[in-house]
């Protein structure tokens, strides 16, 4: 048993709700898929061929609509312009500069490369009249049934076997109501909010899948170019040394209490064109011995007295740690820092904005030394958030180098290893974490697989075991 909104319908190429992109997986069938290990599942899509600023989407022969309807090119790019102005995928597709229909593939016209542009076609597909109707005929592995249900799609080329062959659809209005469904059980399960904390129940559990959602530690190495921090947050050698002292895992999954994972670079460690050609680990990197003669080579001092490090001229190595205090997860994580640099012998300030508006204010004026901040990336890895006028780039020291080999991995996704290893050798900001995403589902739910680009990736192995009595 599912939520679903019925004023919002079923098109999530019009709907600006999550709940119906969340079901939305189950009745349009997508170009590509992100796999749960964020690999390219090419679907609708049989491939994509990418070239300074144009993609060709070459669509697969012989898949069809609910309806028998054969699915073509025109009804993929019908959709794909639809998107562009939609809410839920205009950001993504802001890149897009024109779509046109040849022969049996969509070329899309980009305003600058991207080399990962097939990371943003998980878009669904519907027929070329239908983009703007509430509920388009469906693609996908399942279609209407009589009343509030959804049945199995006989026509759809990616049905699973052992998947349910129906689905009961419940009205609700709001996100608190299907959190008090899934407790009375009128519901089996529903995608968490990414600004819930310490989602939790007694009749429930939790299952995560990875995500892009980038935690960082924001560096204001730009103000830091003289006094006592200059040689710690205003050059890479220090920046580095900060990154090398973090045990990564400790705040996964303590902070967020395994609700995370390493951030081992720049772009996601999972993405297949950065597998092993990251230089964070997720442990410390770094003994206290080794720690402290990194910090005595950058002209700093360790007390004889309280074994904190100083300054030649006696001032304290000390930093301010700014924190949104409204996110539990957030705050565990700066106490967990706080000791973590302390242990270094950097004397740690943690300041607490309860006001998101404050918080963001301060780190937009430059009002820190250091911040935990978030980012929601784009799944092409565009890091532009953390370059020039970005929306991330508050106190960041800005590099024409990293930025040019920023733009070869743009170019070409084989460039992404040299990318990451110009990004490792400044360090503008500090990745920690990957946030996990979250479906809450009843206790008898097992086996459903979920990826970022949909809840229901696989159904499969989904079954319904007995509850406990």
């Amino acid at each position: 048993m599912l939520g679903y909104s019925p004023g919002d319908g079923f098109n999530p190429l019009v709907a600006n709700s999550t709940l119906v992109r969340q079901n939305a997986g189950l009745l349009y069938e997508k170009l590509v898929e992100i796999g749960p290990d964020m690999s390219i599942v090419y679907r609708l899509a049989s491939s994509i061929d990418v070239l300074d600023l144009q993609a060709v989407i070459h669509i697969r022969g012989g898949a069809t609509f609910a309806d028998g309807t054969p699915l073509t090119a025109q009804d993929a790019a019908a959709s794909l312009e639809a998107a562009r102005v939609s809410p839920l995928y205009a950001g993504q597709l802001a890149g897009v500069t024109k779509v046109e229909v040849s022969g049996e593939a969509v070329v899309v016209s980009l305003a600058a490369p991207d080399s990962l542009f097939a990371y943003l076609c998980d878009i669904p597909v519907v027929k070329a009249g239908e983009t703007a109707a509430q509920r388009p005929t469906p693609s996908g592995r399942y279609t209407f049934g009589e009343g509030d249900t959804l049945v199995a799609n006989p026509r759809c080329a990616f049905a699973e076997t052992g998947q349910p062959e129906e689905i009961e659809l419940v009205p609700v209005s709001s996100y608190d109501e299907m959190v008090s469904g899934l407790t009375v059980g009128s519901l089996n399960l529903y995608q968490a909010s990414e600004l819930a904390d310490l989602p939790s129940g007694v009749a429930s559990e939790q299952s995560f899948y990875r995500t892009n959602n980038l935690i960082f530690l924001g560096v204001n190495g730009a103000a830091a170019q003289s006094g006592p921090l200059a040689p710690l947050l205003g050059t890479a050698a220090g920046r580095g040394l900060l990154s090398a002292a973090l045990d990564r895992r400790q705040l996964a999954e303590k902070g967020y209490y395994s609700r995370a994972y390493p951030a081992t670079g720049a772009i996601n460690s999972f993405y297949p064109c950065v597998l092993a050609q990251q230089s964070i680990l997720p442990e410390a990197q770094l003994t206290s011995d080794e720690a402290a003669q990194a910090l005595e080579a950058l002209g700093y001092q360790r007390g004889s007295l309280d074994g904190m490090f100083y300054t030649a001229d006696g001032q304290a190595l000390a930093v301010r740690l700014l924190v949104y205090g409204g996110s539990t997860y957030k705050r565990y994580t700066a106490t967990l820092l706080e000791s973590q640099l302390e242990a270094l012998g950097v004397a740690v300030t943690v300041e607490t904005a309860d006001d998101f508006a404050v918080f963001t204010e301060k780190v937009a004026s430059g009002d820190f030394d250091l911040y935990i901040g978030e980012v929601k990336l784009y799944n092409n890895m565009d890091m532009s958030p953390f370059f020039a006028e970005g929306g991330a780039s508050a106190g960041i020291v800005q590099s024409e180098a990293l930025a040019a080999a920023y733009d070869a991995f743009r170019r070409n996704m084989s460039a992404a290893g040299a990318f990451e290893q110009a990004f490792a050798a400044e360090l503008p900001f500090i990745p920690l974490l990957w946030r996990s995403g979250t479906v809450i589902h009843t206790r008898n739910v097992q086996g459903l697989t979920s990826s970022i680009s949909n809840v229901f990736y696989s159904l499969g192995q989904l079954e319904f075991a007995a509850q406990d009595s």
